[in-house]
């Protein structure tokens, strides 16, 4: 359904400077941090060695693990690559036509951490570990409470110029 006004909308915006723009980007960055660190949270356990996963009953196998692994998404830290490999950031708030797109975003780069893809997607001795879908769902809750309550002050202070 069109917005009506939104015209005047996407007018009041850009002539208020950017600082609405410059406001949510700030806010995106945050939210891009706050995924950041549920990433790092996935992926930075310390290391097990051979004869613990054997006592574990190695519960990344395919077939099922041995003993079960309350968080099988959990990713152990060996060579720290794939922790070097995080990267976080946003899009730039743009609006257009009246609609408002920015997005925050976390997650690995496959070129520094190539093992990345085999332990989201699994291989045919290890079971898939996709510790980026977790984070976002953590992270979900308190990055939406943090949107709401710092664009809704800002939005509410916005002192804009009727047609």
């Amino acid at each position: 359904m069109p917005v009506k006004g939104a015209d005047v909308i996407a007018k009041n915006l850009k002539s208020f400077g950017g600082g609405f723009l410059k406001h949510v980007n700030r806010t995106m960055q945050h939210v891009s941090k706050i995924l950041d660190v549920e990433v790092t949270n996935n992926i930075n356990l310390t290391d097990h060695s051979l004869q613990e996963l054997r006592r574990a009953g190695h519960p990344y196998r395919i077939g099922g693990p041995g003993l079960h692994h309350p968080e099988p998404w959990k990713v152990h830290m060996q060579s720290g690559q794939l922790f070097m490999s995080k990267k976080s950031g946003i899009e730039e708030a743009d609006i257009t036509g009246g609609n408002l797109r920015t997005r925050a975003w976390a997650g690995v780069d496959e070129n520094l951490a190539p093992h990345a893809l085999y332990l989201i997607f699994g291989t045919s001795k290890m079971i898939p570990r996709d510790f980026l879908t977790p984070a976002l769902n953590t992270a979900k809750g308190p990055a939406l409470e943090y949107l709401k309550r710092n664009l809704r002050d800002f939005v509410f202070n916005f002192k804009a110029v009727e047609k």
